[in-house]
């Protein structure tokens, strides 16, 4: 299953800052489109992105998820959402994990798509 793991003092307070300001994501690259238009929190500390990417015209509907443990925060495939692992749905998984960097400043951890991360 692809996924990112972000390192920091606290996994919450990764997922804390990054929630607060959290802004849709649209990007377009040659034939493939990733939307991730919603962010769901729950009370347990958990986030769910709603995530749309279409590849050539394969159109696939999906949540990714953000979950703290410890000191990391794991940016993955929500476990029952089951898209096909295409190379747009690793690019939607990177591209989140990018914008968590971004807004956080958190430090990058062990993952299995470093060729979609743009570091």
């Amino acid at each position: 299953m692809p996924h990112v793991v972000l390192k920091a003092r606290d996994g919450r307070a990764i997922l804390d800052a990054y929630c607060v300001r959290f802004e849709p994501l649209l990007e377009r690259e040659g034939e493939r489109i990733v939307k991730v238009d919603r962010l769901y929190r729950e009370r347990g500390g958990q986030a769910l992105l709603e995530t749309v990417v279409v590849d050539r015209g394969f159109t696939q509907k999906f949540f990714i998820q953000l979950a703290p443990r410890g000191n990391d925060l794991t940016v993955r495939l929500e476990p029952l959402s089951d898209p096909e692992k295409t190379a747009g749905v690793r690019a939607a998984i990177a591209r989140v994990a990018e914008r968590i960097v971004a807004v956080t400043g958190c430090a990058w951890g062990p993952t299995n798509i470093p060729g979609d991360l743009r570091r």
